[in-house]
């Protein structure tokens, strides 16, 4: 932002201002600003998705309440402010319209130079605007209590106690506040983890489960009281949207409910809200590629994860506590994916990636000495098994593969 509250927009940004434009108060389907912004490319809807943050973040507008950005539901998006033309007659032989690509895209000279004169008065207005609202604090009530944040804390260890626990707190905090939406959001995510990891089996050996795709292929996840606990998970993430309809973690919750009840599609809509809201949302960006695998889409998976590890890293110093149980894991499953895919030197790069950060990580360690046996330097390998053996008295098992890291949800 300059002094004079002028905003600088990526080309990409601005190249989806003047497409809105283009059209006010009409609907831009996503694949036209896909084929528009991108032309030739192949990219996923989180490509757009940041696009539409950015650019509302510039003119300071809000997803829940829009003055100029409105997104329309599974179809695209229009701009509802008033797009009025202004001459510009000394401007006209040097102004060169470079937004979209296409023809269909392209508007007049004319209507460039009024585009580009009203974009100017719509980002000198929303950059006050997104300046003032960044001065002053928000609201007391949309900031997640102590109790809460401690809860979250709990739940992000995977562990049934501290599942149980973080149950325990989220309701605490509804019992005084029945209208907290992180509270809502956090105990419905809590319930679903225990309908899926932890199973009522009613007098069957007791078992547990790592990953949604386990857990919904065993079955139990349409029987009671799994499927009654995700009901009420169900309609506490619904509420927190409805209290909160900004909040990246309400629309998270309900992802992760539609997960589970193999509504997939739902799922996958949410989780893209809850990332277009906050594109630091690592565990909504598992999720989404954890979705993506289970239903087949493997290849689309893995950028999601590696965009994931990234907001991790983003993010590690402010939230240590949730992040650091899954850091490892996560660029474990990552270069578990492709060494998969036949990419042993992409594979090689993540296994070294984790140690940088994680020293002797077991599973990082294995998974690389595996790699130096398949390439031939047996040397290297043993030097690897051995050094963790000796200095943390774990096994690295090399000859055995590597266990794939558990995905958290």
């Amino acid at each position: 932002m300059g002094p004079d509250g002028r905003q600088r927009l990526e080309p990409k940004v601005a190249d989806l201002l003047f497409l809105l434009a283009a059209s006010p108060g009409e609907a831009v389907s996503r694949e036209r600003i896909m084929e528009a912004l991108w032309p030739g490319q192949v990219v996923g809807d989180d490509s757009l998705a940041r696009a539409v943050f950015k650019l509302r973040q510039a003119l300071g507008d809000e997803a829940k309440a829009p003055r100029y950005i409105e997104t329309l539901s599974k179809r695209g998006y229009r701009l509802i402010a008033d797009v009025t033309p202004v001459p510009s007659p000394d401007m006209s032989a040097n102004v060169e319209p470079a937004a979209a690509s296409s023809s269909r895209s392209v508007p007049p000279r004319a209507a460039w130079i009024a585009l580009c004169a009203t974009a100017a008065l719509l980002l000198a207005a929303g950059a006050w605007w997104f300046a003032s609202r960044r001065a002053m604090p928000e609201p007391e009530a949309r900031q997640p209590s102590a109790l809460t944040v401690q809860a979250d804390d709990f739940y992000f260890q995977f562990t049934r106690g501290d599942n149980e626990s973080a149950i325990e707190l989220y309701e605490r905090v509804l019992a005084l506040q029945p209208d907290d939406a992180h509270a809502l959001a956090g105990l419905a995510n809590a319930l679903v983890q225990r309908a899926i990891r932890w199973p009522d089996l009613s007098g069957q050996p007791p078992m547990h489960f790592t990953r949604l795709g386990d857990a919904l292929a065993h079955g139990h996840l349409d029987r009671q009281p799994a499927s009654r606990q995700l009901e009420r998970a169900r309609l506490m993430a619904e509420r927190a949207v409805a209290v909160a309809p900004d909040s990246s973690a309400a629309h998270k919750a309900v992802g992760f409910v539609a997960s589970a009840q193999s509504r997939f599609q739902d799922a996958l809509i949410a989780y893209e809200r809850a990332v277009e809201l906050d594109p630091n949302a690592w565990g909504t960006l598992i999720n989404i590629g954890d979705v993506l695998e289970i239903t087949g889409r493997e290849r689309e998976a893995l950028p999601y994860f590696e965009r994931a590890y990234a907001a991790m890293q983003r993010s590690y110093a402010n939230n240590p506590v949730q992040i650091r149980p899954w850091y490892a894991p996560l660029g474990v499953l990552i270069a578990d994916r492709h060494a998969s895919r036949g990419d042993p030197s992409m594979a090689e790069s993540w296994y070294r990636r984790v140690l940088g950060h994680s020293p002797l990580h077991p599973e990082s360690t294995r998974g690389l000495a595996q790699l130096m046996r398949a390439g031939g330097d047996e040397a290297e390998a043993r030097r690897l098994c051995a050094e963790l053996n000796h200095r943390v008295g774990v096994d690295a098992a090399c000859d055995r593969p590597a266990e794939t890291a558990a995905d958290p949800e």
